[in-house]
Parts: structure tokens; C-alpha cells; sequence
């Protein structure tokens, strides 16, 4: 079975916030859902036109930049929202993730504990930025929006995601430990064996 193009329905919840061009688009979903998904302008703008082709979206107005480039801003339809409600009561799709720090670990026997120790802390280093980052948000919008009625919905949402960092953040620290006990045992052992013991 194919896998179900779920750009769209990104596009269709933002949209539903207010009316934007694609790059709105591009920026509102970096400053909103940034932290759990990702889109891509090579997926983006192609998607906005099937879905324009398709009346779930509507152009709503050009807007002229002062370098002379139109700007097409769309707005959902009502058959647009139709479609995302329909797709926000559908049973979540299942999926395995795929983490190449994890992978690189698993095999990370062929290289030794350095080059592992390195990809912990770089990726400790990338947590805790984002980390930094999510609380952020996650103050702004509480200060911004107090009453806005979504307001519990991103909470629960920006609330995972400071918790899979914080898990994330103590697992590198556990990491850490291990695999300078790995590299620390290596070393004596060299040392052992230049020793002739």
C-alpha cells in the first residue's frame, strides 16, 4: 500500500489558522510544528497545486513584493476542511523510525568508542539547543495565547517533545559514561599490551 502523502494535511491545518502564501506556509510550520514535522519546499509547492487542483485549497489573493515577484496566498476550502477532519479522526499510521545515530551505534564496534562518544555529544549538543529553543515556544505561546481555545493542543504537543529531549538528554548522558568506560578500558589495555603485561 502506498504511503499516504500527509504534506497535505499540514498545509490544510495551517491553512485553517489563516490564509498564506507557500512560504508562510514554510515559516508557520518551522515556527509552530518545526520541533515533530518537516516539510520540504520541493514537497510544499507541488503539493499546494494538486491540492488547488483538487478544490481543497483556494488562491485568495496575489500580493507584489518590491522586487517585482507574485505572492500566491491560498485559503482552505470548505471541502479542505472536510478532508482534514476526516483525516484527524483516522486511527494514527504506525511507523518505525529511522535514527542513524542509533544505527551508527549499534554498529559502532567497527570503529571504537571515540567516534561513538563524538556522535553522543554532538547529538546531546543538537538536544539541548532544541531544547532551549521548545521552552521558548513553549513560554511565548502560553504568554501570547492564553485564551486562544488550541491553546491545550500544542501544549500536549510542545509537551512531547520537551519530554523526548529531556529523556533524550539523560540517555546521552548514560552514553557518555559508557562508552568512556569503553574507550578508557581500550586505552589501558593498549597500555597493557605496550607494557608487555
Amino acid at each position: 500500500m502506498a504511503r499516504e502523502n500527509t504534506c497535505q494535511f499540514a498545509i490544510l491545518g495551517m491553512l485553517c489558522r489563516e490564509p498564506m502564501s507557500g512560504y508562510g506556509l514554510r515559516q508557520a510550520i518551522e515556527r509552530t510544528v518545526g520541533h515533530f514535522w518537516q516539510e520540504s519546499y520541493g514537497n510544499l509547492y507541488p503539493t499546494l497545486e494538486r491540492m488547488e487542483g483538487e478544490g481543497l485549497v483556494a488562491l485568495d489573493r496575489e500580493e507584489h513584493s518590491p522586487g517585482g515577484r507574485v505572492r500566491k496566498v491560498y485559503r482552505v476550502t470548505a471541502e479542505g476542511r472536510r478532508v482534514l477532519a476526516e483525516w484527524l479522526r483516522r486511527p494514527v499510521v504506525p511507523h518505525v523510525e529511522r535514527n542513524e545515530l542509533l544505527l551508527k551505534l549499534f554498529f559502532g564496534g567497527r570503529v571504537g568508542p571515540e567516534d561513538s562518544l563524538a556522535h553522543v555529544e554532538r547529538s546531546r549538543a543538537e538536544a539541548e539547543g532544541l531544547l532551549a529553543v521548545l521552552r521558548l515556544i513553549d513560554e511565548d505561546i502560553h504568554r501570547s495565547r492564553e485564551d486562544h481555545p488550541e491553546l491545550p493542543y500544542w501544549h500536549l504537543s510542545i509537551r512531547a517533545g520537551l519530554l523526548g529531549l529531556e529523556a533524550h538528554l539523560r540517555w546521552c548522558d548514560e552514553a557518555q559514561e559508557t562508552l568512556q568506560r569503553l574507550a578508557h578500558t581500550k586505552d589501558s589495555k593498549k597500555k597493557g599490551e605496550r607494557d608487555g603485561r
